[in-house]
């Protein structure tokens, strides 16, 4: 599992870079409809849940590929049915961030069991992440009118840095090193 997630470092990439460009055209037009934010942030959950299910079944990681189901589920109800997306869009947030966000805190917290030691660097920023996708749910949920400019700008503050932590963390598995080697008995 471990050298496959090495080999496909580029999927948590993609994840990144997808999640930065939802956040920066959320910033570049504030104004646009709620329509348009459902609709965009529907192609985002999905694009997102798509890229995290390979990922997770490239390296058989179930929390990965359930977080991938969870954002891949809202994205396509969001896409497939947006008057009911739009209903319910401040709840299709908060339940995405806060599963995500304790999907990844698993994750981080199973990565830090299989690594088991000082050998790879940065597998932090994804229990960063997790922490993150939590607070934005609650954010979300205390802060509910979907209609106002600081409602898209919290969604897209949050997509830059969650974006920019799952670059960062990309660019730290590609370092890692592929063959780990057995654990130390006691």
């Amino acid at each position: 599992m471990f050298d496959q997630l090495i080999r496909r470092w580029w999927i948590v990439a993609a994840r990144g870079i997808v999640a930065v460009a939802f956040g920066v055209a959320a910033f570049l037009a504030p104004e646009r409809t709620l329509v348009w934010l459902v609709s965009f942030f529907g192609v985002f959950a999905l694009a997102d849940g798509l890229f995290t299910m390979g990922a997770g079944l490239s390296v058989n990681w179930l929390s990965l590929f359930l977080e991938g189901v969870t954002g891949g589920a809202v994205g396509l109800v969001t896409v497939l049915y947006p008057p009911i997306a739009q209903m319910w869009f401040v709840y299709l947030i908060v339940a995405w961030a806060f599963v995500t966000g304790a999907l990844e805190l698993v994750g981080a917290l199973s990565l830090r069991r299989m690594v088991n030691g000082p050998m790879v660097k940065g597998e932090w920023l994804l229990g960063v992440s997790g922490v993150l996708s939590l607070l934005f749910g609650a954010m979300v949920a205390l802060q509910p009118d979907s209609g106002s400019v600081a409602f898209i700008w919290i969604i897209g503050g949050y997509a830059i840095v969650s974006g920019t932590l799952l670059l960062a963390l990309a660019l730290n598995i590609r370092t890692w090193s592929p063959v780990l080697p057995p654990p130390a008995t006691v």
